[in-house]
């Protein structure tokens, strides 16, 4: 008679590490009074994106917490301003691109 032994039951475990914290993306410094004026208190823009299903979102200095939202592949909305530089962060997009259509002036 053959013994055998019995089969052998093996249960592997991973490691428990958290989720990983997803990147923010570093933000793109776009100068705009290169092409609006300096008394400009916001722009509106048109803002195209690629890949089209990608995402921006556009900010002055001091208004990182309410930047405005441009979904691809091509939206339009305006963005205060608080000096010459916008900042964009790209979400699932590689490259955008800005068309200005008008802007309001401080009074």
């Amino acid at each position: 008679m053959d013994m055998q032994s019995p089969p052998a039951y093996v249960q592997m475990v991973q490691a428990e590490t958290p989720p990983e914290e997803p990147v923010e993306p570093a933000p793109v410094e776009v100068n705009v009074w290169k092409y609006i004026p300096e008394s400009a208190s916001s722009v509106t823009m048109i803002v195209t994106l690629s890949p089209p299903t990608g995402q921006a979102v556009i900010y002055a200095a001091g208004h990182e917490n309410d930047g405005t939202l441009f979904k691809g592949p091509r939206s339009i909305d305006e963005v205060r301003l608080s000096g010459p530089m916008i900042y964009v962060k790209l979400y699932g997009a590689t490259s955008f691109n800005i068309q200005y259509t008008n802007y309001r002036v401080r009074e």
